[in-house]
């Protein structure tokens, strides 16, 4: 079924998870590297035990700024040797020099989904005490109209993705199945996108 996805070392391009919080990056990527059997790399994880600290408290401290310069260090690592499957945290395809780095490494897929579902999921999360369900830029008086805004405003670098899963009505099973079927596609048309 993966034999269009080349699975060895000969391979040097692996795939970014793009997407909002609550898309899911997190468990498609490893469900993705099981299938593949691929390294799965989870960037604000990676963050927070190179840091000592958890992101919100990163936040607290530095800023979204030096989130940010974290967040583009820690890509660079984890993007040295492919093939690979990166779960990017949900502004990590902001910047600009992010974009032209993962579009120059791997393919750029994007995990889409309507802000209610992923508010949702973000607050089912928290419910379950999931310290990595606290997302400092979801932090205001009305989450969900803080994510409808934070989503709107970052939905055209989405958009640029070489791909776009929708995950609304997808178990996570079937969402990494779409993913590595785009992956198969991708692969054969041999022409990554080009960011700007």
């Amino acid at each position: 079924m993966h034999e269009e996805i080349k699975t060895g070392a000969e391979s040097a391009r692996g795939v970014y998870l793009v997407g909002f919080s609550g898309t899911g990056k997190s468990t498609i990527a490893r469900l993705i590297a099981e299938q593949l059997h691929w390294p799965a790399y989870d960037l604000d994880q990676l963050i927070a035990e190179q840091s000592g600290m958890t992101i919100p408290l990163i936040f607290q401290r530095e800023g979204e700024e030096g989130f940010r310069h974290r967040e583009s260090e820690v890509l660079r690592q984890v993007s040295a040797q492919g093939p690979f499957v990166v779960a990017t945290g949900g502004g990590a395809v902001i910047r600009p020099e992010n974009r032209l780095f993962m579009a120059a490494h791997g393919w750029i897929v994007c995990l889409e989904g309507r802000a209610e579902v992923l508010h949702s999921r973000i607050q089912l999360q928290l419910k379950k005490a999931d310290p990595d369900a606290i997302r400092p830029m979801l932090d205001a008086v009305n989450p969900l109209d803080q994510l409808r805004a934070l989503k709107h405003s970052r939905q055209a670098v989405y958009s640029l993705a070489d791909w776009t899963v929708h995950t609304d009505r997808l178990t996570p099973e079937q969402v990494a199945a779409e993913v590595v079927r785009a992956l198969c596609i991708l692969e054969q048309s041999g022409s990554p996108n080009v960011y700007e």
